[in-house]
């Protein structure tokens, strides 16, 4: 198959069964890869009645058509499966270097089923796949386990996707992390929906794996080199001269802290305050004090990871430094302003297996909670918690991971957090999934992003704010800038961005370089052979969406008592840059609906919606022939 391998791995760690699978093709000409094909498949094999952290629900590693081809951005791979945070479709995407090297190996992905009797590890190259025991890492660290593995196997060029304690103690949002030794290699972080607590409850502890580019039976093929060339050429050209390129080199991704926060986007003392001094943790001057270096994924030309040695008096572990997300978390959420404080606990965040967005708002919820005086310090086994105090936060942090103490409920969410002291609504998640950094007050189409995102409360199904407050509309796309502060108008524009993404995840793209939209196409085009053009490619993307939305309904979701915002975010803020500013939110979703074809009172996508996409399988297990 032109830009894919054609081979799947399967392994069933209870009975230790390998083998590998063909790719259905009807399913990747349909679904592409990444996220969207592993729905696809997942779609077929789990129902309302599998535990997410049950042996029956399978684990999928995928990596994507353009994994491996050089096309700008592409080295990512989607870690799915039903999640444990939300009870829902779960999906967690990543750099480094895994996706690409998993397809130099010989495979498109990787589906792991039942539970290994202990601890263990998969070593994957193109000529063999063996499982190990991994007794002797139970306990370490993500990087430890990494480092661990490349020794015990003698083999630098391993790139792993390994758990740390918060996947092995099963918190509920533990992420995996992908890292390798070549010189100048960016983490990858499969963050959100507790992909890591998946791979821990299989007692998996890493993945570790070495691909050839020249192997003898698994070379990649593609459908018209030369027409792939000139696309990737055109859009390499294109992000070496573009602005948002050489900011995130620059500065990072947390160089738009200042910028965001001067809008509101920022969330301050728990989505409670208006503004915060946030000079002080912004990506500016972290390039200006304790930045060493950049570091990189696969086929990037932006290179946005922070090389942090050393920050103050802490030593990060692989030299790792914080991104946007963890320094808003566990900064402005917390009112927390030491720079060198915040690169630590993210480091610690990555080491132990912990998501930051998730931990950073369980914590800072917990802040909330005490200062109102809903929980009692006594729950907190003698430590206490006040805004600002980010030693504290470090503890929790520790305790999360190893689900000690208070630990052991936060290591829940905010969502069972809240319910523990009847106080459910004021904890600022939406399904389960804690609201990542960006305000919707800010930008108002946030809004219907969170609460129709199938993970949860995810930016990364759509980073519309982008497109509301630094005006990056597609227009080729049919993506538009409207006022930010507008509660109407929006469901266009919004839904083909959430489309545009959905292609994003499947193909695997990383969000920050924007390649244009036509180069995009055409080296999908080149690669696969599939007829893509800018007037097709969002009915991919469409065709994903709504297979992800029939999943979640296939597992229970009612997306009439899930799909709101939380209590806080209708509250107007009295300073800052969202100033008296809430969405109408009914109104922008009603609008949403209507323009997606998706019924009000059930939530699902009408019969002739999903047909039209040629999804007529999927329509008739969601429509009962009489309905």
């Amino acid at each position: 198959m032109n830009g894919y391998t054609g081979r799947l791995l399967v392994i069933n760690l209870t009975t230790g069964d390998i083998s590998t699978q063909e790719l259905n093709r009807g399913y990747a000409a349909q679904y592409l890869g990444g996220s969207g094909l592993a729905a696809r498949y997942l779609y077929d094999w789990i129902d309302a009645k599998t535990d997410p952290l049950g042996a029956d629900n399978p684990l999928v590693f995928m990596n994507g058509p353009l994994d491996g081809t050089g096309a700008p951005s592409s080295g990512r791979f989607a870690v799915c499966a039903r999640s444990p945070q939300t009870g829902l479709w779960g999906e967690a995407i990543a750099g480094n270097f895994f996706g690409p090297e998993l397809k130099f190996a010989g495979y498109d992905g990787i589906v792991i089923r039942g539970k290994a009797n202990s601890l263990c590890y998969l070593h994957i190259t193109p000529d063999r796949v063996d499982i190990h025991d991994a007794s002797d890492l139970r306990g370490r660290t993500t990087y430890e386990t990494g480092d661990a593995i490349r020794a015990e196997l003698q083999d630098d060029a391993l790139v792993t996707a390994c758990i740390g304690p918060a996947g092995e103690n099963l918190v509920r949002y533990a992420l995996i992390l992908a890292s390798s030794k070549r010189p100048g290699a960016k983490k990858g972080i499969a963050g959100r929906c507790g992909m890591g607590a998946v791979m821990g409850s299989k007692n998996l502890k890493a993945i570790a794996v070495r691909g050839s580019k020249h192997h003898r039976t698994h070379k990649l093929q593609l459908y018209d080199p030369a027409r792939f060339r000139r696309a990737m050429l055109a859009a390499q050209k294109f992000l070496s001269d573009d602005m948002s390129t050489e900011v995130f080199r620059a500065v990072g991704t947390s160089g738009t802290m200042d910028y965001l926060g001067l809008l509101g986007d920022v969330p301050v003392r728990y989505w409670t305050q208006g503004s915060f001094d946030y000079a002080k943790i912004s990506g500016n001057v972290l390039a200006e004090t304790i930045l060493t270096g950049r570091s990189t994924c696969h086929a990037c030309m932006v290179a946005c990871g922070r090389k942090v040695e050393k920050a103050g008096e802490y030593v990060l572990p692989h030299a790792e430094g914080p991104e946007y997300e963890t320094l808003a978390a566990f900064g402005s959420l917390m009112l927390v302003d030491d720079l060198n404080l915040l690169a630590w606990i993210g480091a610690q965040c990555d080491a132990l297996g912990l998501d930051s967005i998730s931990a950073g708002s369980t914590i800072a919820f917990t802040m909330y909670l005490r200062e109102m005086g809903m929980m009692p310090r006594a729950a907190l086994y003698g430590m206490d918690l006040a805004w600002g105090d980010g030693q504290a936060a470090l503890k929790m942090v520790e305790q999360i991971a190893h689900r000690r103490d208070v630990g052991e409920l936060l290591a829940l969410g905010s969502r069972e957090l809240g319910a523990r002291y009847g106080v459910e609504g004021m904890a600022v998640q939406i399904n389960g999934m804690e609201v990542a950094m960006h305000d919707p007050r800010a930008a108002m189409g946030m809004a219907v992003s969170y609460a129709t995102s199938p993970i949860g409360a995810s930016h990364n199904h759509s980073d519309y704010f982008m497109v509301e407050t630094s005006g990056r509309p597609i227009d080729e796309l049919g993506i538009e800038t409207i006022d930010r502060f507008a509660s109407s108008g929006k469901a266009e524009s919004l839904a083909r961005h959430q489309d545009w993404r959905t292609i994003n995840n499947a193909l695997v793209l990383c969000f920050f370089p924007n390649p244009p939209a036509p180069e995009m196409c055409e080296m999908l085009a080149a690669a696969t052979g599939y007829d893509v053009t800018t007037n097709n490619i969002l009915e991919w993307g469409q065709r994903i969406w709504n297979l992800k939305r029939a999943l979640n309904l296939k597992l229970g979701y009612n997306a009439r008592g899930a799909e709101m915002l939380p209590e806080l975010l209708f509250r107007p803020l009295k300073d800052g840059g969202t100033e008296g500013h809430v969405p109408d939110f009914e109104n922008m979703l009603r609008e949403y609906y209507t323009y997606r074809d998706w019924d009000w009172e059930t939530g699902k996508p009408s019969r002739e919606k999903l047909e039209t996409l040629g999804m007529g399988e999927i329509a008739d297990s969601l429509w009962s022939k009489h309905d």
